[in-house]
C-alpha cells in the first residue's frame, strides 16, 4: 500500500519519560529523528494547578532549539487530583480551573489542540447525573480554548476508566451534547481496541472533527508489541486523508527505565508507513 504519512505526523510524548528529566526527552526525541511531539503537561515536567501554571518558555525554547515542533498537549486527568465530572461543587470549581490553565499553558506552549477525556462519575450514583456533570464543564473547557485558539480534543477511556465515555457510542453522544464549534474528536486506539472497535468506524461517524489520535499498540504499549491492527488503521489513515498528528501516548511500566529504547522500536515499526 502506498501510505502518505508524512514523517512529521508520528509525535512523541513525554509520559513515559518522566521518570527522566525533560531535556533528557527532548535530545532523545531530536536523536531518534522526531519532528514533533507532544506535551503531557504532568509533573515533573510540567507544573500545573487551579490557581496558575509553569511558565512554558523552557518548552517553548527546549522543542525550537531541536527544530521539534509542538503538535498536542495533554491535560492529565481521571486518576489524578483533577477531573471533569467531579461531584463535589467546591472541587469542581477548582477542577475548572484547572482544566482552564492546562488550555491557556497549551496555548502558550503553540499547540493547536488540548486533549481531553470525559471523566468520571461516583460508580454508586446515577450515570446519567455524571454525563450531565461532564458535559457541561467539557462545554464551559470549549469557551476557553476558544478564547485562547485552541481545540478540546476529547477522547474516550476503557470501561476500567470510566461509565461516561467508554464506547464510540458514549463519545457521539458526548459530542452532541456539547455542540461546540471549538470541540475536536481524538481516539486513543489503545481504549478503540480495548473496547473491541476499529478505528475506521471513528473515522465514518465523526470524519474531519478528528484531529489527532492518541497511537498506541495495544494497552499503550510501544508499536510492534501489542498486536493492534497496524495495518488496517493506517488504511484507514489513508483513505479518510489524515494529515493530523499520531502521538505515541506510551505508558506501559516495562519501559520506564528505558523509554527511548521503546520510541525508537515504535519509530522502526511506523517507519514502514512513512513516504
Amino acid at each position: 500500500m502506498d501510505m502518505k504519512l508524512r514523517h512529521d505526523q508520528i509525535a512523541g510524548m513525554n509520559l513515559i519519560y518522566k521518570w527522566h528529566s525533560f531535556e533528557y526527552f527532548l535530545d532523545a526525541m531530536q536523536e531518534l529523528g522526531f519532528e514533533s511531539i507532544s506535551i503531557w503537561g504532568g509533573p515533573p515536567h510540567f507544573d500545573c494547578d487551579w490557581k496558575g501554571w509553569q511558565d512554558t518558555s523552557y518548552i517553548r525554547k527546549g522543542a525550537e532549539h531541536r527544530n521539534l515542533k509542538i503538535t498536542g498537549f495533554l491535560a492529565t486527568s481521571t486518576n489524578y487530583r483533577y477531573q471533569v465530572g467531579v461531584t463535589e461543587p467546591e472541587h469542581r470549581e477548582r477542577a475548572f480551573q484547572y482544566f482552564a490553565n492546562g488550555i491557556r499553558a497549551a496555548a502558550e506552549c503553540g499547540s493547536p489542540s488540548v486533549g481531553i477525556n470525559t471523566g468520571w462519575g461516583y460508580r454508586d450514583m446515577d450515570r446519567e447525573e455524571a454525563f450531565k456533570r461532564c458535559a457541561d464543564m467539557l462545554y464551559r473547557l470549549c469557551d476557553v480554548c476558544r478564547e485562547n485558539g485552541v481545540y478540546l480534543a476529547l477522547e474516550s477511556l476503557k470501561s476500567l476508566e470510566t461509565t461516561v465515555g467508554v464506547t464510540l457510542s458514549d463519545i457521539k453522544r458526548m459530542a452532541d451534547e456539547i455542540n461546540h464549534p471549538s470541540l475536536r474528536i481524538m481516539p486513543d486506539t489503545g481504549a478503540v481496541s480495548y473496547n473491541g472497535e476499529r478505528l475506521e468506524e471513528w473515522f465514518q461517524v465523526f470524519g474531519e472533527k478528528i484531529i489527532a489520535l492518541h497511537f498506541v499498540d495495544g494497552m499503550h504499549q510501544a508499536w510492534g508489541d501489542g498486536g493492534s491492527p497496524l495495518a488496517d488503521m493506517m488504511q484507514t489513515l489513508e483513505q479518510h486523508g489524515f494529515k493530523g498528528p499520531l502521538m505515541l501516548e506510551t505508558s506501559a511500566g516495562k519501559y520506564m527505565t528505558d523509554p527511548k529504547e521503546a520510541d525508537r522500536k515504535a519509530m522502526a515499526v511506523l517507519s514502514r508507513f512513512v513516504k
